[in-house]
């Protein structure tokens, strides 16, 4: 089902689309401060911020997946990533909801229209898109 183990999925919406992420992936949730905008930055920047004595970079999620201006938050979600953490921006905070509870279809790799969409599921009625940050 997924592509790595995991027990938790922390559902989300950022403007106005709903989206799920590997509990363990995320580091924390807290408001967002002000973002300093970066020149040349890629689109979907939103610039940097220092949080908890270091440098952040922040995107808008809708951005990186499709191009959709829609939409920064006023919260931060601190992802690991891979070789380094990043923040994405979000509206909201649905809750945690454990992986048996929720309707999930895995998307192979080969078949992925988003690098960064692994799935989609349904949560209280409520389709979201699971998230996969290979970053």
């Amino acid at each position: 089902m997924l592509e790595r183990e995991t027990e938790q999925i922390l559902i989300f919406e950022s403007g106005k689309k709903v989206f799920g992420l590997e509990l363990d992936r995320v580091d924390s949730i807290a408001e967002k401060d002000s973002v300093i905008s970066v020149p040349n930055a890629p689109p979907a920047a939103e610039g940097v911020i220092f949080y908890r004595d270091r440098i952040l970079p922040v995107f808008n999620l809708l951005k990186m997946l499709n191009g959709n201006n829609d939409g920064c938050g006023n919260l931060l979600l601190v992802v690991r990533g891979l070789s380094e953490d990043f923040g994405i921006s979000s509206d909201r905070i649905y809750g945690i909801m454990p992986v048996e509870q929720l309707m999930l279809r895995h998307i192979p790799p080969e078949e992925r229209e988003n690098p960064y969409i692994q799935g989609n599921g349904e949560f209280n009625g409520t389709e979201f898109f699971l998230l996969d940050f290979k970053i």
